[in-house]
């Protein structure tokens, strides 16, 4: 402690006071919790008693329970928030320490958070669960395929219409108990784009879905373009594209059909919009969508008046103009998912936020010749944003806490208030350069960090892509088996979230590199997910590379039954565990 000399006029000292020593704070044990938890601050300077003292959380004032000149114990108080935890000692404040305010967890995790795409139907019966669906990249089953000719209206009984494979696939997933699923609607066939149109000069050949030397006709030219009844200015009679939305939103709601068939309840109309020429200049890769915002919002609009029987369509009957929607709705409970982009680019964002609101200004500015003249009428025509969240390159912690707010950020309240998905992710294609997982340990553990994380972070569903490709694949189509040890990981992460009520929200916190996701179980036990983030991916060099890692982890009391592994061994309880990248569940009794 210092001095302060007070000196008289003549010169002399007169007194010596103590100068005020400031408070410091060292740690906070436990540095989170909900209201009502009771932190011990540790730290210097604090005094032997309060007194005048105080402790704030985020500025709101708690009520000290013991107080002395190295520890003080405070409950958190209500109506805190999350942010620094101050002790002010005789007006001197200390240094602020992070504290993280949970909220009591609401809801249930349920199955139809747990989606899955699935390429080939010879896939079928499933050997994982699964509780949600996207028709995508489904092997016959897309637009192309199915209407192989110009139907002369929406009726689904025209004969250039074929469902043979759609109703296979939507008959299997009724019987594995899966319905209210998602269809996305994009890929135009060849029969309705105009070749010569293809901005790349390229015929249509640059598109993702083109296969050279393949006949049939989902590997056909030109399925990024628009129909070519629709104008750049997003004007014209778009009536290729309402035709087939009429066709297939009536057949698949048919009543009859619905008994044996699942339902589909979230529409998309275009697949990853972002992969474009005409909106992104400079893409280079392969391409998704060739047409302009004002032509995208139009699809979209078209697509939920057709099927819900609402909305507002731009640029109709002519550009500038609007009209409001007269169709009878097909199925009024249906919903609109917006079309998909990713969050881990700068251009992914843009597009995203000028399909919805046209507002990028300096480089978030819509792209000469994209015409983005709509407004906010993108925001208006969709009830779900949906981002396509992969992990290939990153973590899923680096999606979560990195990647997902910056997509969070170009939204404007209405559509922050609206649910959001990831339309399709997974650790993505492990023989890419640059992608972290394609040790099968680390695959493992991937997934219950994934789903865990995703959750927390607020999203309703979470499609994975794929079940039996090489990207995120859990089943070997070639052998004939599943994808070991990443399989069983699977089926244990569902087993144990499913029907999961999480005690905070969000679900998982983390301390450092520790994260830890606490919930009851369906059957009413106590359990914690936790992991350690810190490790690599090269967990089948590790000494245990089921666990992938070598941190003490002190477990909780409640956490005294036993604990178990990604591959579903269980253990006995233990005061102590060992913890790595790989999560491990503990139970309570």
């Amino acid at each position: 402690m210092g001095c302060i000399a007070l000196v008289s006029c003549g010169g002399s000292q007169s007194n010596v006071i103590p100068a005020p020593s400031t408070p410091t704070i060292v740690s906070l044990s436990p540095s989170s919790g909900t209201v009502g938890t009771l932190v011990t601050i540790a730290g210097t300077n604090f005094g032997s008693a309060q007194g005048g003292s105080t402790v704030t959380f985020n500025g709101t004032a708690a009520t000290p329970a013991n107080w002395s000149a190295s520890s003080i114990e405070a409950p958190v108080p209500a109506g805190a928030a999350s942010g620094d935890v101050v002790v002010t000692v005789n007006g001197t404040a200390s240094n602020g320490v992070q504290f993280l305010v949970l909220q009591v967890g609401a809801g249930t995790i349920p199955n139809t958070f747990w989606g899955l795409i699935i390429n080939q139907l010879t896939s079928y019966p499933l050997q994982v669960p699964y509780g949600q669906f996207r028709g995508w990249d489904s092997g016959g089953r897309e637009w192309p395929e199915i209407e192989s000719c110009q139907a002369s209206s929406g009726d689904w009984h025209d004969p250039c219409f074929d469902w043979t494979t759609l109703d296979e696939q939507m008959a299997d997933l009724m019987a594995n108990g899966v319905n209210d699923v998602m269809y996305t609607l994009s890929r135009t066939p060849k029969w309705a784009v105009d070749l010569n149109s293809d901005p790349t000069g390229e015929a249509g050949t640059g598109c993702n879905y083109y296969r050279s030397g393949e006949t049939r006709s989902g590997a056909a030219p030109g399925q990024c373009l628009p129909p070519v009844d629709l104008n750049a200015d997003g004007s014209g009679q778009d009536e290729i594209w309402k035709n087939w939305v009429t066709a297939i939103a009536t057949h698949v709601n048919d009543p009859t059909y619905l008994q044996t068939h699942a339902h589909v309840k979230y529409w998309e109309p275009w697949n990853e919009f972002n992969r474009s020429t005409v909106l992104a200049p400079g893409f280079s890769g392969e391409l998704s969508f060739e047409g302009t915002y004002a032509q995208l919002v139009r699809l979209t609009e078209d697509s939920r008046c057709v099927i819900t029987g609402t909305g507002t369509i731009h640029n109709d009957p002519s550009a500038g103009q609007s009209t409001p929607c007269t169709a009878s709705p097909i199925d009024s409970s249906a919903v609109i998912v917006s079309p998909s982009s990713g969050t881990g680019l700068p251009q992914e964002l843009n597009v995203m936020q000028n399909f919805l609101y046209c507002n990028g200004t300096g480089v978030h500015a819509p792209a000469p010749g994209s015409d983005c003249s709509t407004g906010n009428a993108g925001s208006q025509a969709v009830d779900i944003i949906n981002f396509h969240l992969y992990a290939g390159a990153v973590t899923p912690e680096e999606v979560v806490n990195t990647q997902l707010p910056k997509g969070r950020a170009i939204l404007q309240p209405a559509d922050l208030n609206k649910p959001m998905v990831s339309g399709e992710g997974s650790w993505a294609d492990p023989s890419k350069p640059g992608n972290l997982w394609s040790d099968p340990y680390a695959q493992a553990g991937f997934i219950p960090r994934f789903f865990a994380l995703y959750w927390s972070a607020g999203l309703t569903m979470n499609i994975w892509y794929s079940y039996d490709t090489t990207v995120g694949e859990l089943y070997d189509r070639s052998a004939g088996t599943l994808s070991q040890p990443a399989a069983t990981a699977w089926k244990s992460t569902y087993n144990w979230l499913v029907g999961a009520k999480p005690v905070y929200n969000p679900f998982c916190n983390h301390n450092g590199t520790v994260y830890a996701c606490d919930f009851t179980e369906a059957n009413g036990a106590t359990a914690e997910l936790v992991w350690d983030a810190q490790y690599g991916q090269n967990c089948s060099s590790m000494s245990n590379p089921t666990i992938c890692g070598a941190t003490n982890y002190n477990v909780p009391a409640q956490f005294n039954k036993d604990w178990i592994d990604v591959t579903g061994s269980v253990h006995s309880s233990s005061s102590t565990v060992t913890i790595g990248a790989n999560p491990i569940l503990l139970e309570g009794n």
